[in-house]
């Protein structure tokens, strides 16, 4: 009886061989080629991007490189953009020669539908970045001040219900605030690490101001005493992935110092 072998050496030498067509770092200097990627980091004159295969590609421009923006499904109709115009997220297409580890770029063009959703995305990064600095700036406004109680509701992965047993702790915080003389209630919502930072930061502020209406509506807090709930995006000790006690929200009782030494 005979049995048939694979071509093991042959299956290896073609997977060589698409691997080589699909990774543009084999070719040598000089060779020409398109790369097509979404910018992931921009720093001076050297690009990264992140190619159809998830692989990073450095890309290097010059006074020389060349800028267009197209327009329409088409893409025929175009006009000249700046190099200030490539930012994190947008996706591109490149003429490149090869040049050591990298490619010089001698053209880079990007749609025009592209880039305003480049831009919104940045925007709301910006946002993000300056709420959590002024949310940071607020909470060390809060020096001279005492946390009398403090109380972490969990939440569901994604989600922005409020549990049982996060109510049952609220109640109780509530009912502490109410025998105490000039209190404050400060709220700070937070989410592991899973996710984009715009997503978290929405859904951050989404438990924030769950948990502020909870105390005001449902556990009779004073409306004027709990401040605005702040979203702080991903909890400073969220780690990497997943991670059930950085979905929380953070609430404290807090109170004046000088108020109670001068009771």
């Amino acid at each position: 009886m005979s049995t048939r072998t694979p071509h093991l050496p042959l299956m290896l030498i073609a997977a060589v061989l698409v691997l080589m067509a699909a990774v543009p770092a084999f070719a040598a200097d000089g060779d020409k080629s398109k790369l097509k990627g979404l910018i992931t980091a921009v720093q001076g004159d050297t690009i990264t991007i992140k190619d159809a295969n998830n692989a990073e590609q450095t890309i290097r421009v010059s006074p020389s490189t060349s800028y267009k923006r197209t327009k329409g499904l088409t893409g025929i109709v175009h006009e000249k953009a700046k190099q200030t115009a490539l930012m994190p997220g947008l996706p591109i297409s490149a003429d490149v020669t090869a040049a050591g580890a990298g490619f010089n770029a001698t053209e880079i063009s990007f749609k025009s539908e592209d880039f305003r959703t480049a831009q919104q995305v940045q925007a709301g990064l910006a946002t993000t970045k300056a709420e959590v600095e002024a949310n940071a700036a607020r909470m060390n406004d809060f020096g001279t001040y005492e946390a009398l109680a403090t109380v972490d509701v969990l939440f569901a992965s994604g989600s922005a219900a409020i549990s049982a047993q996060g109510k049952t702790d609220l109640l109780a915080l509530a009912a502490k605030a109410k025998e105490t003389k000039d209190y404050r209630v400060v709220v700070q919502g937070f989410t592991d690490s899973t996710g984009d930072a715009v997503t978290n930061q929405k859904l951050s502020a989404t438990r924030a101001a769950a948990v502020t209406d909870f105390l005001q509506e449902q556990a009779g807090a004073s409306p004027g005493r709990v401040l605005a709930g702040d979203g702080m995006g991903v909890a400073a000790d969220a780690g990497t992935g997943s991670n059930a006690n950085a979905r929380k929200v953070v609430v404290k009782l807090v109170v004046d110092k000088g108020v109670q030494d001068g009771q």
